[in-house]
C-alpha cells in the first residue's frame, strides 16, 4: 500500500517512539537485574534476554501490522532504531536510578512493615526462649548420638560389603 509523506513521517515518528519504548522496557530487565543481583544467574539473564526478544518481536510485529499494513520499510527500522538510540543515549540512566532507587526505597518499608508486625512474635519468642533451649540441647544431643551410631553402622556394613566382594 502507499502511503503519502504525511503518513510515512507519522510511521516514522511513531516508530522513533516505540524504539525508545523498546529501550524503556528493556531498563525494566537491567533494574530487576540490578535490584535482584542474588538471582543473577547465567542462564537466568539469557531466559530473561529470550523473553525480551519475544516479547519484542511479537509487539513490533503488531505495531507494524497496524501502523503500515505489515509493510516493513527500511525508515520504520531506522526509526525504530534511532528511538532506542535516542532512549538510551538521553534517559535510561535516569530511569534506571529512580527504577532502583524506588525499588529499594519500597523494599525497605516492606521489610519495617515486617518487622513491626513480627514484633509480638519475637518477644513471645524471647521470653519462651529459656524454657526450650535445654529440651532442644536434649535433643540435639540425642541426634548427634544417633547420627554417630549411624555412621559407625554405615562403616560396618560397607566394611563387609567389601569383604564379601573380595571374596567373591
Amino acid at each position: 500500500m502507499i502511503l503519502d509523506m504525511g503518513a510515512q513521517a507519522w510511521l516514522f515518528l511513531s516508530t522513533v517512539l516505540a524504539g525508545a519504548v523498546i529501550g524503556m522496557f528493556y531498563d525494566f530487565f537491567r533494574i530487576l537485574r540490578r535490584v535482584a543481583t542474588r538471582f543473577n544467574t547465567a542462564w537466568l539473564v539469557q531466559l530473561e534476554d529470550f523473553l525480551f526478544w519475544i516479547i519484542v518481536t511479537l509487539g513490533m510485529f503488531y505495531f507494524m501490522l497496524n501502523q503500515s499494513f505489515g509493510e516493513i520499510r527500511f525508515f520504520s527500522i531506522l526509526g525504530t532504531g534511532i528511538g532506542m538510540v535516542l532512549y538510551f543515549a538521553t534517559l535510561s540512566r535516569f530511569f534506571v536510578q529512580a527504577g532502583v532507587a524506588v525499588i529499594n526505597y519500597v523494599k525497605k518499608v516492606l521489610v519495617t512493615v515486617v518487622r513491626i508486625i513480627l514484633l509480638p512474635f519475637r518477644v513471645i519468642a524471647g521470653w519462651l526462649s529459656p524454657l526450650i533451649t535445654p529440651i532442644l540441647r536434649k535433643i540435639r544431643s540425642g541426634l548427634s548420638h544417633l547420627a554417630r551410631y549411624g555412621k559407625i553402622r554405615m562403616k560396618k556394613t560397607t566394611r563387609s560389603l567389601f569383604i564379601l566382594r573380595k571374596k567373591v
